[in-house]
């Protein structure tokens, strides 16, 4: 079975991700092509590196999908913790209740700081001392524009995926077993 969140993966992936990290790239090609006397759609012809490409494209797919889905570990771990608390609300359904009960506001904060000072190291070059190296103010990567999709994609759609598992959580249980979670036993 398909996860709900597999077709939104990719979009994020197609939409949001490639242009990001192909844009600089995508730059520097139409840049070499216009002395040329390459214009209009032709300058931001890609470069033909298509099995290269693809294999790339898996590897970031299966990771995002691969993080976006250990949601489904990190629910179990909140259910468990307080089962009382998300039955009656995986009984209802109400979603938005479940998804209050997971965030936690100072976990996430604290996350996209460690993620940018993560993202921040990696963007730079380094000696083989391990120190920093200045380079005119570039850096491998857009530190701002990988927080930014975390905290604007990868965050609610694990909280998406989250919520999916715990609406299924009771799924199979006898009454006797929802009652005892519930904290209803007689």
């Amino acid at each position: 079975m398909i996860s709900t969140s597999t077709p939104t993966i990719l979009a994020f992936y197609t939409r949001d991700i490639v242009p990001r990290i192909t844009r600089r790239a995508t730059l520097t090609l139409s840049a070499s092509k216009r002395p040329h006397g390459i214009i209009h759609d032709d300058l931001y012809e890609d470069d033909g590196n298509y099995g290269s490409a693809a294999t790339i494209d898996v590897e970031v797919l299966q990771a995002v999908s691969k993080r976006v889905h250990y949601g489904k570990f990190v629910s179990e771990s909140k259910f468990s913790a307080d089962p009382a608390a998300f039955v009656p609300h995986i009984l209802k359904p109400n979603r938005q209740a479940l998804e209050a009960l997971i965030t936690k506001p100072e976990v996430e904060r604290k996350l996209l700081l460690r993620l940018r000072k993560k993202a921040s190291t990696y963007a730079q070059d380094l000696n083989p001392d391990g120190d920093a190296i200045a380079v005119n103010g570039t850096a491998k990567i857009d530190v701002d524009g990988v927080v930014e999709l975390y905290e604007h994609y990868i965050i609610p759609l694990t909280k998406e995926v989250e919520v999916a598992y715990l609406l299924h959580r009771l799924d199979g249980m006898s009454e006797e077993d929802i009652d005892r979670l519930a904290g209803r036993c007689t």
